[in-house]
């Protein structure tokens, strides 16, 4: 008989509030239930929509995580949720039924019949994969990473699912164990005025910036250098985003391509780090030579006709978008994300790639406190606060123990879904949030790989927080970190002396080198192709100016 078979499970009418909540990283979280909505999944179809459901385009929402759907409930008490969830189990009509799970920060999440568990390190494998077997069907080193696995198994309630996932985290065999929840997450933007037309975080006058022209001076970025946006996807089509194709994980799109009406934040994400220079179209990004990838790895929340500006993902998702960039040779991700209920794999994928050698950004959070928002809380995972144009901690930005450093975040300019998709009718749109801080630091940690592409993401940090300019408190303080990311001093650090610009090799940069360059324009002559990108272009231009005068 099975562990599975024989556990003594808590039951939908026998559970009580006092045992709700989920283990992770050894620190206990506490969970409430939503007492208006529950969660069905039939594994053959789409759900069918229950009778007592009255106005289906308002009451009944599919999830953007196949077969599962969302059903409105009058209030419900405690019992009278469990009584619902027992007969609609009873019922038959589903394969699997959950009440909706409430964080601490009141974002729902929604345990599913998969669990992701991970043997201890010091365990018998055999006998703990013995344990596995016995629950359901298990893919072993899920994602790539050795140890953890992903069982489904044949539980078929929520509240089922809590108890047992609980129970197989008490055992010393396991590191961890958790159900693949359906969670929600904040997405860290307040969209306003598409008009706005100033790029300030990366130039303005008052010199509260990160000097990015200054630091195009030295690059403009490698285009071997990528940065996976772990986001709700980027427009693909996009004329202004230096993309490659990327990745989806959800299983709603092709490519990272966004996959539903409200599916905007990821292309406004990319803009912050890659929209392209000097073509005459919208902005440009901090780092517009580098490369961005999409990994869709949420879908943006279209429910009951409305989109409600949260993310939608499973923990699966988002642990093999994090694999995946690493497997791709991306230096960087951005997780302009968070909040809601933590996960041990996604928490594992960032500490392991940061092992191997990947650079993680996250946004700190939009809740006003001095709390970091999970993920960004992570030693492996490097938090941003937002500021205003004035210099200022913005008003909604989080900030607190473990900031890493603050970027401009309120009123930023950057890309949109082309046409009448997105925020707005153009292709460009004004929003604020950490989430656009993010993806600048994330920026100019690609800027200064693009110098030194053989750094460690120890010595990244390193480069971005020595060369903040130090803001508040004298050295590091909790409101900006180790300063405000200053891009040009960032990448002026690593940038040696030499005779980058001395095109016709006589030992000085000077007009003729520059005229040489003219009459190479767009040509992908290797003399005349300074920064070694295959084109001859502007960015060559600049770096004869930055250099000019003797060699040395």
């Amino acid at each position: 008989m099975s562990l599975l078979s024989t556990l003594v499970l808590c039951t939908s009418t026998l559970c009580s509030t006092s045992n709700l909540s989920i283990t992770v990283n050894d620190q206990e979280f506490p969970l409430q239930i939503d007492s208006t909505m529950v969660v069905v999944f039939d594994g053959d179809k789409l759900p069918e929509i229950p009778q007592f459901v009255t106005s289906p385009q308002e009451e009944f929402a599919l999830s953007s995580v196949p077969g599962f759907a969302y059903i409105k409930v009058d209030e419900q008490s405690f019992q009278s949720m469990s009584t619902l969830i027992q007969s609609l189990h009873d019922s038959k009509t589903y394969d699997y039924v959950s009440p909706v799970f409430l964080s601490e920060d009141q974002l729902p999440y929604i345990p599913t019949q998969h669990l992701m568990i991970r043997i201890a390190e010091d365990a018998i494998v055999k006998e703990a994969e013995r344990v596995l077997n016995s629950i359901g069907t298990v893919t072993p080193n899920f994602a790539g990473i050795e140890r953890l696995y992903r069982v489904t198994s044949t539980l078929t309630d929520g509240f089922q699912v809590l108890e047992f996932a609980n129970h197989l985290a008490s055992l010393p065999m396991f590191e961890f164990a958790e159900s693949d929840a359906i969670s929600w997450t904040n997405s860290y933007h307040i969209p306003n005025d598409p008009e706005f037309n100033q790029q300030w975080g990366l130039h303005q006058t008052n010199n509260h910036d990160m000097d990015a022209p200054e630091a195009w001076d030295v690059t403009t970025g490698d285009n071997d250098i990528v940065v996976v946006i772990l986001d709700s996807g980027i427009d693909q089509n996009h004329t202004d985003i230096n993309q490659l194709p990327g990745e989806t994980f959800t299983g709603a799109s092709e490519f990272g391509h966004p996959s539903n009406d409200c599916d905007n934040h990821g292309t406004a994400v990319a803009g912050c780090v890659s929209a392209t220079i000097d073509n005459n179209e919208g902005v440009v990004g901090v780092a517009p030579n580098c490369i961005v990838r999409a990994g869709k790895v949420f879908n943006e929340i279209s429910i009951f006709g409305f989109c409600l500006g949260f993310l939608e993902f499973q923990d699966s998702w988002v642990v093999e978008g994090i694999t995946w960039a690493a497997d791709v040779g991306a230096r960087v991700t951005n997780s302009s994300w968070g909040g809601g209920t933590p996960s041990s794999s996604i928490s594992t994928a960032f500490n392991e790639t940061r092992e191997q050698g990947v650079i993680h950004i996250a946004a700190a959070g939009n809740d006003s406190t001095t709390t970091i928002s999970w993920p960004a809380n992570l030693e492996s995972v490097n938090a941003v606060s937002a500021l205003a144009s004035n210099g200022t901690l913005a008003s909604f930005s989080t900030s607190g123990n473990g900031l890493f450093i603050a970027a401009p975040g309120a009123g930023i300019r950057t890309t949109d879904r082309m046409g009448s998709d997105g925020y707005g009718s153009g292709n460009t749109t004004t929003i604020d949030g950490t989430s656009f801080a993010s993806p600048y630091v994330a920026g100019v940690a690609a800027l200064v790989l693009s110098v030194d592409n053989t750094l460690t993401p120890d010595e990244v940090e390193k480069v971005l927080a020595t060369t903040a300019i130090d803001y508040g408190s004298t050295g590091y303080d909790t409101t900006f970190g180790h300063g405000f990311v200053n891009a040009h001093q960032a990448v002026a650090s690593l940038d040696t002396p030499g005779c980058d610009g001395d095109v016709n090799g006589d030992g000085l940069v000077n007009v003729s080198d520059a005229l040489e360059i003219i009459n190479q324009w767009g040509s992908s002559d290797e003399d005349a192709d300074v920064n070694n990108d295959g084109l001859v272009n502007v960015s060559d231009l600049l770096m004869v100016v930055a250099n000019w005068g003797e060699c040395p």
